[in-house]
């Protein structure tokens, strides 16, 4: 492994397990078996190194996105999620209202997403009366569930969370779930009933 990636692998950890504020450059630099100063050298600091980890997962993401159709993004989340946890514990662990390092070029990736959703949804993936963004969320936290909330996830499904078979059973399931968003919109109103009367028309 390269000397930029045990860095970003260390930090990484270090964020999962203490955020943002409470990481130490000093433990992340023992952790990757460098100096401090190399630290410094390559990012600038704890917020270049917190960067350097946001665009990496955002990187990754859309390379995850980048299925066939919705249902196997979901899926490939759901793996995701579960083979590299540490970027679903740092995020989780962001306190709300606190502006995250690198929130611009963050917000920036995650409208592409918004985008290739209106896109699958276009193409028929899932229901056009659904809110793209709503639709994104939804599916985004089903996918970190196991990995964020692992005791619900284990007394709901009754398994362990992180076991294969669980994330192989959950990933398909998710699949599926998206998959019937494809289902045609349900009408609004139900056609009206042929003994009803018209607006208009005479009643007996």
């Amino acid at each position: 492994m390269g000397t930029r990636r045990a860095i970003l692998a260390a930090a990484g950890a270090e964020f999962a397990a203490h955020g943002f504020d409470g990481a130490r450059v000093v433990r992340i630099a023992e952790s990757a078996g460098v100096s401090h100063q190399l630290i410094t050298y390559y990012f600038g600091g704890k917020r270049g190194l917190y960067e350097a980890l946001s665009e990496q997962w955002l990187e990754e993401s859309m390379r995850v996105s980048h299925a066939r159709t919705f249902a196997d993004a979901a899926r490939r989340y759901v793996h995701w999620a579960h083979e590299d946890p540490a970027w679903v514990h740092t995020l989780t662990r962001e306190e709300p209202g606190t502006r995250p390092p690198a929130e611009d070029e963050r917000a920036a990736e995650l409208f592409k997403h918004v985008e290739e959703l209106r896109e699958r949804q276009a193409r028929g993936e899932f229901r056009s009366d659904l809110d793209v963004g709503a639709v994104a969320l939804v599916f985004f936290a089903a996918s970190i569930a196991p990995v964020a909330i692992p005791w619900i996830a284990r007394e709901l499904g009754q398994q362990d969370p992180q076991s294969p078979e669980f994330i192989d059973h959950y990933a398909e399931q998710v699949g599926r779930i998206v998959s019937a968003l494809a289902e045609a919109t349900t009408a609004t109103q139900a056609p009206q009933d042929e003994s009803s009367p018209v607006d208009g028309e005479p009643q007996d």
